[in-house]
């Protein structure tokens, strides 16, 4: 192989000239360019550029989107000796503008559809350098076409042959951490790689590669342009980046191999997960099998079964799919050994900008598996000043190690010293030779207690367990001693999903589901705060999180809930001033727009939300189903309900205060539900009570359960009992204690969550369960749990709502409260103490402890009493039992 890239070219063209080289597939068509096409049209524009005054080592800027003439454009540049400057077109006017001038551009090829901004960066720069449009005319600017078809072709490619050390590209970062600055590579930077990569990575002229990623990227060009055509390959670019769009590219197209960056990845998996969890408990659970096995075969026998035991999977992505790349970003080693043991062959690999893409590969072997690989063969690398566990500053030496920064001296001598390049990342070599990347050398949150912690790896923990969660930075935010810092998480819920499950209450969702999964993690990796924001956090064009910036917005942040919230606006209709005064009058004089969320911008709770809808009900004269409530999210969600209303639209339901809700008629399904739930079941009485017996029984041996109270709770009906709740075993436990008259007459509300298998529902409505879901049915679940009580029996409910992430006691909710008051029934305080160290919550450890329920005496709600009053009673007098 050359590190002549034109000889290599021109063969490429002699041998087959009219095969496609690179094609655009848009909404409109498809775009084919063959390698003769290519090489013609970077011949004139080649000649152009000479006769424009372009001369060896003028630069040539490239604003364009993916495209086949973005690639003809580089090379014409080069062709013609320029430096190509290729340019994101995701930056605004003014950034553009500043890097233009700072690399000088003497010319720029601009796309049609950037004409508009490219008329303000002109207007920022004195002089403005000339330019070349594709793709439409416009200002008077020399067009694509017309200079083909005026401009004769020179005799051979290069027009203006230079050395291997000349300089080739200037490629500015990405700004992860401020301004960017301008990488000069030279020819042999970026062609020693090129040579190297197909060395350890075979492709060929039957590959064809699909690209997603920005050419101006240094991933991508090379990636998905410079390396296609050195081997003859094809490339497809397409305009609409929808997954299934690109799902249906891999099977129409014949797609081989494709690079792209983790995010990418982690969004497949999810989507994968998703789909799994949408099954049936047998598929499941076949799944996680045929998934250990996959592993199993290549980890011990060397044999790799995934592609024939996930067949399905694969059929997606086309018969000749055969390699996935990854790139651009660190890669969570697990997800890697997942795609692994799905039957995906994932080569991994490590670089910088400032190495002309990439300095190790990882290929799809099981000892690199969770590595980035190892160095190429003209490359260096060593870790400098080693901790105890090895990891240290990734050190880069090589041929592919750039020439320096454009213009800027002080940051070229501080990247390189004595030949090496100080990458910024840190991580550390294993027995075979293969470096594993850690974090960021500036990202590493240093905690109190002395511990380095790196971000992207507690990030990716939340993002594989937290479905509830579609973006999240984690950042370190000062202790208040001063002495270190603590994890502070930034998240952007996954709507889509959450209305899906028709959650309301985002922050409460998100806030279970993190505190569960954290019991997994070492405690001083776990986030110990987090706060919400509904729009996109801020990325770089290969989608690492621009930290900087989040740092900076948390720092001069509003409120968690008020975090990214919409600006006021002036309400457009009298409807809307109302509905604005009405939640101004809740929530004191705030500004509101119709894009805000109630729960996150607002910060109304489920029960604030019912409160809304009574005040909604009684302004407006409307009313809404619980289906139409799970709908409600917004400012505009809920003015948009109340003018289907006023107009008439749909089945009306006025039944808002809780008085009326809990005095209103069942519906016709939730009275054939608790019967079935709450009917009496005389032949399986003698069983429940035998089995509380034995529990109670098994409780004493196992965990010394001692029961102390019984003689406070009440001798008539009906009443609550009102326990904390630390464990699962918690139902079970009380229920073993009580006398045969209550067990009789115990049932419970529980998450419907629970009770999606037919079995497990059958249990349930065995031992007189309700499956609810209190935040999305609320109504719903406190109007049962009031018919339960109105038929003479006892409701166990937990106010808390949920287990208790570290053992103590959590803010009760109203919810019993509001049964309390309302059906003047007493409520009976139960103290629970030990079950959280037999079965904690996110563990799945069973451990023996002793276990104590304690029986207060009961509560009767006064008159008057308010449902805060109570629910501040209870709260104290369990409190005072523990």
């Amino acid at each position: 192989m050359t590190l002549d890239f034109f000889r290599q070219f021109h063969e490429i063209v002699a041998r087959r000239p009219d095969r496609v080289a690179l094609q655009l597939i848009a909404d409109s068509g498809r775009e084919s360019f063959s390698y003769r096409r290519i090489a013609e049209e970077t011949a004139r524009l080649s000649v152009f550029f000479h006769t424009a005054g372009i001369r060896p080592g003028d630069a040539v800027g490239i604003l364009m989107e993916n495209h086949p003439r973005w690639g003809i454009a580089f090379l014409a540049a080069q062709s013609a000796g320029a430096v190509v400057v290729p340019l994101d077109i995701l930056h605004d006017p003014a950034t553009l503008a500043r890097l233009i001038g700072h690399a000088g551009c003497k010319l720029v090829v601009v796309s049609g559809r950037l004409l508009p901004a490219w008329r303000e960066i002109r207007g920022r720069l004195s002089p403005a350098p000339a330019a070349v449009v594709t793709g439409g005319a416009g200002d008077g600017l020399p067009e694509w076409d017309e200079i083909l078809a005026h401009t004769a072709a020179c005799p051979a490619l290069p027009l203006v042959p230079r050395s291997l050390d000349d300089e080739l590209v200037i490629l500015y970062t990405s700004g992860t951490t401020g301004t960017p600055k301008g990488v000069v590579l030279t020819q042999r930077n970026v062609y020693r790689n090129v040579v190297e990569i197909l060395r350890v990575i075979h492709a060929d002229e039957d590959d064809h590669m699909l690209s997603v990623l920005p050419l101006y990227h240094v991933l991508a060009l090379m990636t998905n342009f410079i390396i296609p055509l050195y081997v003859g390959g094809r490339v497809t670019y397409l305009q609409s980046l929808d997954a299934q769009r690109i799902l249906k590219t891999f099977r129409d197209e014949g797609i081989t191999i494709f690079v792209c960056v983790p995010q990418f990845y982690y969004l497949m998996q999810r989507r994968i997960l998703e789909e799994v969890a949408r099954q049936g408990v047998l598929k499941r659970f076949l799944f996680r099998r045929l998934l250990a096995l996959s592993r199993f075969g290549a980890e011990r026998l060397g044999v790799h079964l995934g592609r024939w035991l996930f067949r399905p999977v694969h059929e997606r992505f086309g018969p000749r799919f055969r390699l996935m790349c990854v790139g651009g970003a660190r890669f969570d080693p697990a997800v890697a050994r997942w795609f692994r043991d799905l039957g995906f062959r994932l080569v991994q690999g490590y670089g910088l900008t400032e190495t002309a893409a990439l300095v190790t590969v990882a290929s799809p072997e099981p000892h690199m598996v969770g590595s980035v690989g190892r160095p190429l063969a003209h490359t260096e690398v060593r870790i400098d000043s080693p901790g105890e566990d090895g990891v240290g500053e990734v050190l880069i030496r090589g041929e592919n190690v750039m020439k320096g920064y454009l213009n800027n001296p002080e940051a070229t001598a501080a990247a390189i010293r004595d030949g090496w390049l100080h990458s910024g990342d840190l991580g550390y070599l294993d027995r075979h030779g293969c470096l594993h990347i850690t974090g960021r050398k500036k990202e590493v949150v240093v905690l109190s207690s002395g511990k380095n912690i790196y971000p992207e790896e507690v990030e990716q923990f939340y993002l594989t367990h937290c479905p509830q969660i579609r973006e999240l930075a984690v950042i370190g935010i000062p202790e208040d001693s001063g002495t270190g810092e603590r994890l502070h998480a930034v998240i952007v819920p996954d709507f889509d999903y959450l209305k899906a499950q028709q959650i309301v209450n985002a922050y409460d969702a998100v806030r279970w589901q993190m505190e569960t999964v954290s019991q997994r993690l070492p405690s001083y990796k776990r986030v110990t705060s987090f706060e919400i924001r509904t729009e996109p956090l801020p990325r770089t064009t290969t989608r690492k999180l621009k930290r900087f910036e989040i740092e900076r917005e948390v720092r001069e942040r509003k409120p968690a809930r008020m975090q990214a919230a919409p600006a006021a606006s002036e309400p457009e209709t009298p409807t809307e001033a109302a509905l604005f005064q009405l939640i101004r009058g809740m929530k004191g004089n705030c500004g509101i727009h119709r894009s805000m969320n109630l729960e996150l911008d607002l910060g109304f709770t489920s029960l604030e939300r019912v409160e809304l809808v009574s005040s909604v009900q009684e302004a407006f004269g409307v009313g809404f189903t619980e289906a139409e409530l799970a709908e409600i999210f917004t400012v505009g969600d809920l003015l948009s309900a109340i003018e289907r209303r006023q107009a008439g639209s749909g089945p009306a339901e006025t039944r808002v205060t809780w008085r009326e809700i809990l005095a209103s008629p069942l519906s016709a399904d939730d009275a054939r539900q608790l019967h079935a739930v709450l009917k009496r079941r005389r032949w399986f009485e003698p069983v429940y009570q035998c089995l509380a017996w034995s529990g109670r029984i098994l409780g004493l041996l196992l965990l010394r359960a001692r029961y102390r109270g019984l003689e406070h709770l009440p001798r008539e009906y009906p009443f609550l009992l009102c326990p904390n709740h630390l464990s699962f075993v918690d139902p079970f436990l009380v229920a073993c204690g009580l006398p045969p008259r209550l067990l009789r007459r115990l049932f419970f509300l529980a998450a419907s969550e629970f009770f999606t298998s037919p079995v497990v529902a059958w249990l349930g409505r065995l031992a007189k369960i309700i499956p609810v879901s209190p935040d999305r049915e609320l109504r719903r679940s406190l109007r049962l749990a009031a018919e339960g009580l109105r038929r003479g029996l006892v409701l166990c409910v937990f106010p808390e709502g949920e287990r208790s992430i570290d053992g103590t006691l959590k803010p009760f909710r109203k919810g019993p409260a509001i049964l309390a008051v309302e059906l003047g029934v007493p409520a009976v305080p139960v103290a629970i103490r030990g079950t959280y160290e037999v079965w904690r919550r996110g563990s799945t450890q069973i451990r023996l402890h002793p276990v104590s329920i304690t029986f207060g005496p009961p509560l009767t709600p006064a008159p008057g009493e308010s449902y805060e009053a109570f629910n501040a009673r209870l709260t104290q007098a369990v409190a005072s039992l523990l």
